[in-house]
Parts: structure tokens; C-alpha cells; sequence
């Protein structure tokens, strides 16, 4: 590998790949460095997406896809169902590691280098910029130099707190993640499933999620402020038990996701932070794949530009900023403020909400009735929620 790139990207996620195929298609020289030895593993994700959500990305080889969806239902807490209106869109549940593998494929021929087994460990600075990444591979110190660093790194992100950005998540903002994926269980496998409750999943929710006829992930998401010391993995393991009985567990993964509000300043001189780095999780719910792929898109492009200009400076790279403010910035800040009041309505709430949405048309069941619902029924919050609606 040569010791000098126009653009390194550290991280091969959805966000990492997408920003240096970009990039790397309008003629930069670009340098994709992954920890892990093999790119999407071990995964820690969901899985889940909207079909149109990375269509416009990439086209999505049926490898990629373990299951078709198109369906939601919520759970309140006392078991109320109900059947959410999807408008006919239609969901994936992916096979993540081929999927991310796939995107880093297309990088590649794009013209991007890769090289995996590459932990970044510091960055190469000059008078306050950065001009690169140092790594260790194969137990060896090496260093590249670049004018434009992408940081892909994931939930608070390393290499942007390197570069003088804090990336330090309160732990309010922070979801608790466990996921197992079951097998031998009996289930609706044709939609995804959302479980409320405060009692058993606090400042959260378990979804089920269709990888098979009889296979699921199955996982939760809570804050964990507020699980008085009982841990996601416990919390899970009883809703399992309840739920699925004697389900054989294939795999199992851990994580942390920002339901926070995105970073307010993602750029700096010399680097760009993507995706979770960024805090690009939708807050509301915790999907960061489409984000993610937006966020490496437009950080690629401007990347690229910035090397053409011979102008890799923080005002330069303030573009990316500006690119996403209707894709990511401005939807994300109002679902936070849904997301906080969310957080707020009772279990008794939820579930009187719940049977008052079940008797509407399925056609008037959307997320959307399903919230104002909720919200008419507690006027306390009722002003935010309208205002994060407009």
C-alpha cells in the first residue's frame, strides 16, 4: 500500500464504504482501513430497512436479503396488537455481513484500496489539522497521510474525539442493545414486531424481527438509567422465555446505539465524521443503515471536492453539513423531541392508546395516528409533539 491517499476512510460499515466508493468514483485516490478482519463481522445490527430506503444506493443482490416484510405490529403492554399501517412499502430484513461486504465490494471497484486488520490508533496532525491516520496491522506501526480523513469508526467515535471533536454520548442518549437470533420458534414471520412496556423494557423496546419460517433476531433496546441494575441481556432472556419458551439461540451480539441529537459539528480541519460517528441514528427508532448511507454519500462527494479545490479546511468541509440538513439534521432534531416525549406516556397510557387505535380503519393505523393518539390522551406534551410534527 502506498503511504499517501487523497482520502482515508476508517471503517467499513455502510457509512465508511458508501464515503469511499463515493469518493473514490470521482477520482480520488481513497484508502477504506477496517479493524476487523473481515468486513460486516461480527455484526451488530438489526437488520432491518426499507426497501426504497438503499435502492437509490445500491442495488441489493438477493444474497443480501434473508426476508421480505410487509407488515408492523406494536405491542402495548397488556398484549394489545396492533396492526400498523405501512402504506404497501416493503421491508428487508437483511443478511448485514454480506450486505456490508457487498458495499465494500463496490468501493472496491470503484478503485478504493482496502485493507482490513488495520486498527487505526492516532491520527497524523499539523498546526491543528488532521493529514492522516497511523495503524497497526500485523503488529507493525504504520502511517498514511491524506488531506481529508472520514471517520467511520461508530458510536463515539474515537478518531473524531483524536481530532478534537466530542463524541461522548450522555448516557441518557445512549440505547442499550442485546439481540440473539432464535431458532425453532413459532412466530408471525411475515411482518417485524415492536413490544412496549416500561415494567419489563424501560426507556426502550423489543422487536422481532423475520430472518426465516422459524428463525428471528429477537432483541431490545433500554436505557439503562433506568433498569435499577438489571442488565439488557436479563431483561431479554425473560422476555424470551415468556415469549418464545424453548427457542434455540444461534447467535448473539451487544452494542450501544445514539438516540441522540445529531452532532452539531461533525467536520473539523482535515476530517469528517459518517453514520454513527455522526450520532446519524434516527433517535426515534434506532435505524442507522439508510442514514449512515446518506451521511457516506455526501461525505465522499464533499471529500472529493475538497481535493480537487486544494481546500480540505473546516469551512470547506462545513458542505457536508449543509448537504444533509433535509436528509438527516432537520428530521433527526425533531425526532429526538418526539423521542423524549415518547419516553414519557405510562404503560396505562400506551395501552388505552392501543385499544383505541385497534378499532380505527387499518388504513387509518399509521405511526402518525398511532402518536397523536397517544399525545390527545396527555396534554401535557400534546404543544411539543405538535410542534415536532410541522
Amino acid at each position: 500500500m502506498d503511504d499517501r491517499y487523497d482520502v482515508v476512510v476508517v471503517g467499513a460499515g455502510p457509512a465508511g464504504s458508501m464515503a469511499a466508493r463515493t469518493a473514490a468514483q470521482r477520482g480520488a485516490k481513497v484508502l477504506l482501513l477496517e479493524r476487523d478482519s473481515t468486513v460486516g463481522q461480527p455484526v451488530r445490527c438489526a437488520e432491518a430497512v426499507m426497501f426504497d430506503s438503499v435502492k437509490q444506493f445500491s442495488d441489493i443482490e438477493e444474497r443480501c436479503v434473508a426476508r421480505v416484510v410487509k407488515g408492523m405490529i406494536f405491542y402495548a403492554p397488556d398484549g394489545t396488537q396492533v396492526n400498523v399501517w405501512v402504506g404497501g412499502q416493503m421491508g428487508l430484513i437483511l443478511e448485514r455481513a454480506l450486505f456490508d461486504r457487498r458495499l465494500a465490494e463496490q468501493a472496491a471497484e470503484a478503485g478504493a484500496d482496502i485493507l482490513t486488520r488495520a486498527n487505526v490508533n492516532g491520527l497524523v496532525m499539523n498546526d491543528g489539522r488532521v493529514e492522516g491516520v497511523e495503524y497497526v496491522r500485523f503488529s507493525r506501526q504504520r502511517r498514511v497521510k491524506a488531506p481529508v480523513v472520514i471517520a467511520a469508526d461508530g458510536v463515539e467515535s474515537r478518531v473524531g474525539r483524536w481530532a478534537g471533536i466530542e463524541t461522548r454520548i450522555p448516557p441518557q442518549d445512549l440505547s442499550s442493545t442485546y439481540q440473539m437470533v432464535l431458532s425453532g420458534i413459532d412466530y408471525d414471520n411475515e411482518k417485524v414486531s415492536f413490544y412496549f412496556s416500561n415494567e419489563t423494557v424501560p426507556g426502550g423496546y423489543i422487536w422481532v424481527f423475520p430472518k426465516g419460517e422459524h428463525t428471528a433476531n429477537v432483541g431490545l433496546g433500554v436505557d439503562v438509567t433506568k433498569c435499577g441494575g438489571v442488565t439488557p441481556y436479563d431483561l431479554l432472556n425473560q422476555f424470551v422465555r415468556r415469549r418464545f419458551g424453548r427457542g434455540k439461540i444461534v447467535s448473539e451480539s451487544a452494542g450501544g446505539v445514539p438516540l441522540s441529537r445529531p452532532l452539531a459539528k461533525p467536520v473539523g480541519n482535515g476530517i469528517i465524521l459518517v453514520g454513527d460517528a455522526a450520532r446519524h441514528c434516527n433517535p426515534l427508532g434506532g435505524g442507522g443503515i439508510h442514514p449512515a448511507m446518506v451521511s457516506g454519500l455526501n461525505a465522499g462527494e464533499v471529500a472529493a471536492e475538497a481535493v480537487e479545490k486544494g481546500d480540505a479546511s473546516e469551512r470547506f468541509l462545513r458542505r457536508f453539513v449543509h448537504r444533509i440538513e433535509n436528509s438527516i439534521l432537520k428530521p433527526h432534531r425533531r425526532n429526538y423531541r418526539i423521542a423524549r416525549a415518547v419516553a414519557k406516556l405510562s404503560d396505562e397510557l400506551m395501552n388505552a392508546t392501543a385499544r383505541e387505535v385497534a378499532k380505527l380503519p387499518p388504513e387509518k393505523c399509521s405511526l402518525r395516528n398511532i402518536f397523536l393518539q397517544a399525545f390527545i390522551r396527555n396534554p401535557r406534551i400534546i404543544v411539543d409533539i405538535m410542534k415536532s410534527l410541522t
